[in-house]
């Protein structure tokens, strides 16, 4: 194989012209992409990554442009193509895969015809690309071919989606697949595999892929080389083993200090006091929502069966498990959102369901959610202050005290008064979940739903809010549920852990019992799917 690069980006420049200033999100880039090779750039939000990935592929949108470099594929510099000979390129030479199957898919076309479209763009006939097509399903491993590929990308789950997208990206035999956070919105069994067919692609078909990603975990086990990001220039490259054991640039290092790892030290300060908060006696969610016919009732679906737990004051049970497992549904019951089928819910030793409409609403005051989006989570046409007045005056906060406890909320979270009048645009997503936050404490809640609260953030800003949670806890005696399917997170910060799928509780101890003597095999195969970035670098 030929050693020579296969793609190579030299001093790559693109600049964002804004209302007072000229922005560069790529400033000087350069690197090399070699045959049968995997190059990582890693990098926070706004580092500029996904950026290059687009400017390679002539897709930068108004009002950004590439200002100066070379982008060559095999010695041709792409960016001076004009849009009809990038057509010819795109999908045929390169070819790209997003972070979000669903929305990469086109909903009302069947699987297999949307292969068929990426082959006849670039000039196959119609016999040809009908068995093409179900020829690169099966090699992407969607099982069932001749079923699957007469299916809707709605009739899949994530994981077959991503391995659709990757069917088309591979229709035409491109030999640069440029993969921009394809893992991100996955589950981690569902990831392993996804990992598994890119490593496989590598290595049996030789292909070249640019992985964009900022998960160090993933790098680890995945990337011959990497480069490291940081506004808009890279800070570090080289070998993966060599960046990642010993990096250099300060911004590698506080990455690599930042991240979650499976063999961090497990919490020491478990609660003295044996106050339940939250009890969930064998309770059931039935979300089928059918009408009931003339004859027959609906049969029931139970996202969640029979599940029994404890939440104490100033504890962290995590609840774990993949996409579809039930621990969203289970919270929402909790908080009175999906009706209970079944089972009982008490809150402070008082069964919710008992209650007047009164006593259960200042019951769900002790309750409080945060949610897994900061950018959808905030109103977009209120301010910080707006967003904290409402929820204080919710819970009864005098008018005449509601700015005064506005700026405390604010300070718990350590955020200042210059916060208030600003609105979401304004933010960064740690600062949006800081507000999130604080505003879910307004109702001195005695218990947080925690539901995927870090998912969406960096590495070094999830490090932030994880350290500002367990503040908060020890400060006031909260209780938390904290709904995760990042085990690295997990380990780092519950003290107890409850393993869900299929709507059961399968396994449910300390997080040591559950991390190091595992009984069930379903949290074996969590554990084991888990990118473990000591193990990959060993």
């Amino acid at each position: 194989m030929s050693t020579e690069p296969l793609l190579r980006v030299h001093d790559l420049e693109v600049t964002f012209d804004l209302q007072d200033e000229q922005l560069k999100a790529v400033d000087g880039v350069s690197f090399d992409v070699r045959p049968g090779r995997i190059l990582g750039i890693v990098g926070e939000s706004g580092s500029g990554k996904s950026v290059t990935s687009r400017a390679i592929m002539q897709m930068i949108r108004h009002p950004g442009k590439v200002t100066g470099g070379e982008v060559r594929l095999n010695g041709r510099d792409l960016l001076r193509l004009n849009e009809k000979e990038m057509l010819a390129v795109r999908g045929k030479e390169v070819a790209m895969i997003f972070q979000d199957p669903q929305a990469a898919l086109n909903p009302v076309m069947r699987i297999k015809d949307q292969v068929v479209e990426a082959l006849h763009i670039h000039g196959v006939d119609s016999a040809t690309a009908q068995a093409r097509a179900l020829e690169l399903l099966e090699q992407v491993g969607i099982p069932n071919v001749p079923e699957a590929a007469r299916k809707f990308p709605h009739q899949f789950s994530g994981g077959m989606r991503q391995r659709v997208v990757i069917a088309i990206a591979l229709a035409n035999n491109p030999s640069l697949l440029i993969a921009d956070e394809p893992t991100t919105a996955l589950d981690v069994t569902i990831q392993a595999q996804i990992l598994d067919l890119l490593r496989r692609l590598r290595d049996e078909l030789g292909v070249a892929i640019l992985f964009i990603t900022h998960d160090m975990g993933v790098v680890a086990e995945l990337c011959d080389d990497v480069v490291v990001m940081h506004l808009g220039r890279i800070v570090e490259r080289g070998p993966v083993r060599k960046v990642l054991t010993a990096p250099e640039d300060p911004y590698t290092i506080g990455l690599m200090d930042a991240i979650p790892k499976m063999d961090s030290p497990l919490r020491d300060d478990a609660p003295e006091q044996e106050h339940t908060v939250l009890e969930v006696r064998e309770l059931k969610t039935d979300v089928n929502t059918a009408r009931p016919g003339w004859f027959r009732k609906p049969k029931p679906f139970y996202a969640v069966n029979g599940v029994s737990l404890e939440v104490r004051a100033g504890e962290t049970l995590a609840l774990v498990g993949e996409s579809g497992c039930g621990k969203s549904t289970l919270s929402r019951t909790v908080v009175g959102i999906n009706e209970p089928a079944g089972g009982e819910i008490l809150v402070n030793g008082t069964a919710v369901s008992a209650r007047s409409d009164e006593q259960r609403r200042a019951l769900a005051r002790t309750i409080q959610y945060v949610f897994q989006d900061p950018y959808s989570s905030l109103n977009p046409r209120r301010t910080a202050g707006q967003s904290l007045e409402e929820a204080l005056r919710i819970a009864g906060v005098p008018r005449a005290d509601v700015r005064d406890r506005s700026v405390e909320l604010l300070e718990r979270v350590s955020l200042g008064p210059q916060y208030l009048d600003r609105y979401p645009w304004a933010f960064s997503g740690g600062q949006r979940q800081r507000i999130g936050i604080a505003r879910a404490l307004a109702s001195d809640p005695r218990l947080l739903i925690l539901d995927e609260p870090v998912s969406a953030l960096d590495v070094s800003i999830q490090a932030q809010i994880l350290t500002l949670l367990t503040d908060l806890q020890k400060t006031f005696d909260l209780a938390y549920l904290f709904i995760s399917h990042d085990l690295a997170v997990v380990r780092e910060i519950s003290h107890r852990v409850a393993v869900m799928n299929h709507g059961e509780i399968v396994e449910q101890g300390t997080t040591e019992d559950v991390f190091e003597n595992p009984q069930h095999p379903y949290t074996r195969t969590l554990l084991t799917a888990t990118p473990d970035l000591d193990k990959a670098i060993a």
